[in-house]
């Protein structure tokens, strides 16, 4: 387990993200997916 806000090591190093706001999961999937097509707006405004 890697917690990080730096989103470049998170997508060279994880199989999966999760993406955590005011310490709610928002959205959790597959790296490449999250950072290619994420299915809230709200981590695709933070991305």
């Amino acid at each position: 387990v890697i917690v990080t806000h730096n989103m470049q090591q998170a997508a060279r190093v994880s199989d999966y993200t999760a993406f955590l706001n005011m310490g709610n999961m928002v959205e959790f999937d597959t790296t490449d997916r999250l950072f290619t097509n994420p299915s809230e707006k709200q981590t695709e405004d933070y991305i």
